[in-house]
């Protein structure tokens, strides 16, 4: 009988890789609603491109401030130096026992020094199991678990908020999405630190007497059991990547719920239901979008309750006092602690060769990926094919006064971005288990240098191309390959294939600890980048669109945008796809003091 195929990841890395990526779906879902509804404030609220992007960016400030923190916050546990063996080593400790564990992913290991050492009563095995996960829960909390649904649930209440602060006015905008930004920084690096702890397995193990003695370490092991043993397949890249395609798939559910609530159609049925003022001229709907993605945040942390740790929110009596006092432990260490890990970990990442590696593929992306995601819809709307859709085939104009035709024009253009936002999360998770599979042929560094420039060289080329079009090759007569529309998505899609590269390189290069925090090093010079691009945007097209009339087609007016975003992308991926490793470059020297002091 043919044994079935074991699943993609081991379960506890997929459980909390699945409640990620639908945390960071909605997240990304919170900050792509102001770039999907940027024709209507520019409309509505009467701003200019350049407040725009000032208002866009400064989500991109915030969001580098915290991105450090995040990871190192995510990377601890309160009382970790109590705890004799982590969750992970429990299960290590059943591997003959009954029950579904990691072990049932990896199946039997073929070595017989791990075979003698395992082969015990799996009843004594078991005790040992119950009595150490008791301990976990009593003694040991893990940081990324209560990091991330906090900026879950702090982030929809910002998201919510938006609508009143820009109407309020452009500095309370800005001000609205830079706390959003600061509070959904510490959202991805804890998810992270969450992945390298849930797919990575040390385990130091002896035996006395027929009884397993298990330890938690993570330096020298008298056996290790590390993902490159044999028998076991490296499963980073598939995590991660299942984590990141949450991003495109939040952007996707962020067009798709703007085409379906700014169409014609939903704004009549909204002013029926008595969410839009029937007797104003062209009523808001932009708002909407808003509250249901701020709504849904709140809706997703409850869900996930079972992978979030929420027991210091709702416990009562001294199981309460006892999470507070450990979500303390988690949150509040003394911020001089704290600043000098940050301090610590961005030395050392950017003394090693492989950190300056991904910091220089962040750069690129984050100039590529930030700009698309705020510009795009823009874009799109002003293109010639798309206002040539919008003359012939929908009538934006409606007799019915409060019907918004600027948020039937947006809704339009937000069509055309799901299939690119859903076709770059199915690429993502394809890549992250066939960059595993590739890794284990021609290695690691061969691998995440390849992809790497695929993915920032090729939208680089797009872009480029895109600039270069002029008016009369930009009226939609080609076919739909030649079409702005569809090489804007490919750009977008093709950049997906990073998930196999500089998206893992963290977990490779740095320890679990650490690696939460350098991946949020990286994510901020790609906020830095994102940023200044962003506002560089706005500056851009704001002076053409002073100096130029209305009606001048959208290429012309992105070219000197595009270009620049397109010589960042290819000169960040290029100097990756030159200088990453694969080795064990970050953590190294505290780990060794630990192993030295454990050792004294």
């Amino acid at each position: 009988m043919k044994t079935p195929s074991p699943p993609i990841l081991p379960p506890r890395a997929l459980h909390w890789s699945i409640a990620a990526s639908t945390a960071a779906a909605i997240s990304y879902a919170d900050r792509g609603t102001s770039a999907i509804a940027a024709s209507s404030l520019l409309d509505e609220l009467h701003w200019n491109e350049s407040q725009l992007g000032q208002v866009q960016s400064a989500f991109f400030v915030g969001y580098a401030l915290t991105q450090v923190f995040g990871g190192v916050l995510g990377g601890r546990s309160s009382s970790s130096t109590d705890a004799t063996m982590t969750e992970e080593d429990s299960y290590n400790s059943i591997a003959i026992g009954s029950g579904s564990s990691d072990n049932d992913y990896y199946g039997k290991d073929k070595d017989a020094e791990e075979t003698k050492l395992l082969n015990i009563n799996s009843n004594t095995a078991t005790a040992i199991s119950s009595t150490t996960q008791q301990q976990q829960q009593q003694k040991r909390q893990e940081g990324y678990r209560r990091i991330l649904p906090l900026s879950l649930v702090l982030t929809g209440i910002t998201t919510i908020l938006f609508p009143m602060a820009a109407m309020a006015g452009p500095n309370w905008a800005i001000l609205d999405r830079f706390s959003l930004g600061l509070l959904e920084g510490v959202l991805l690096p804890a998810a992270m630190a969450g992945v390298s702890s849930t797919t990575t397995t040390t385990t130091s193990f002896s035996s006395t007497d027929g009884i397993i003695v298990a330890s938690d370490t993570t330096t020298t092991t008298t056996l290790e059991r590390k993902n490159s043993i044999k028998g076991k397949k490296d499963i980073k890249a598939t995590a991660s990547a299942i984590v990141i395609a949450g991003c495109y798939l939040g952007s996707a559910w962020a067009y798709l719920s703007a085409w379906i609530i700014f169409s014609e159609t939903s704004q009549v049925h909204l002013a029926q239901w008595g969410f839009l003022q029937q007797d104003s001229d062209s009523a808001s709907v932009w708002p909407v979008l808003f509250y249901i993605n701020g709504i849904l945040s709140l809706f997703i942390t409850g869900m996930f309750s079972s992978e979030f740790d929420l027991s210091g929110w709702r416990n009562n009596g001294s199981n309460s006092s006892s999470s507070k006092n450990n979500t303390t432990d988690i949150l509040s260490s003394s911020a001089m602690v704290i600043m000098k890990d940050v301090i610590t970990i961005a030395k050392e990442t950017l003394s090693a060769k492989s950190g300056r590696a991904i910091v220089a593929a962040q750069i690129g992306q984050g100039a590529l990926l930030y700009s698309i995601a705020s510009w795009g819809p823009l874009y799109l709307e002003r293109i010639a094919d798309v206002s040539t859709t919008t003359a012939t085939d929908v009538d934006t104009t409606s007799s019915l006064s409060f019907v918004s035709s600027t948020a039937v024009a947006a809704s339009i253009a937000a069509s055309s971005l799901i299939v690119p936002q859903i076709t770059q999360a199915l690429i993502g998770m394809s890549i992250g288990v066939g960059a595993d599979k590739l890794s284990a042929t021609i290695g690691s560094r061969l691998t995440r240098r390849s992809l790497q420039f695929i993915s920032g060289v090729g939208p680089a080329m797009i872009l480029v191309y895109l600039s270069l079009l002029t008016s009369d090759s930009n009226s939609g007569d080609g076919t739909t390959f030649q079409s702005p529309a569809f090489l804007f998505g490919a750009a977008q899609t093709i950049s997906a294939i990073s998930l196999g590269a500089v998206s893992v390189s963290h977990l490779e290069v740095a320890t679990p600890s650490k690696s939460g925090a350098v991946y949020a090093l990286g994510n901020v010079f790609a906020a830095i980048s994102g940023s200044i691009t962003v506002t560089l945007f706005g500056v851009l097209l704001d002076k053409d669109g002073q100096q130029q009339a209305a009606t001048t087609t959208a290429a012309s007016d992105f070219s000197l945008p595009f270009q620049i975003v397109a010589i960042l992308s290819a000169v960040g991926s290029i100097f990756y796809s030159l200088s990453i490793e694969s080795d064990l470059e970050i953590g190294m020297q505290e780990t060794k003091k630990d192993h030295q002091s454990k050792s004294r």
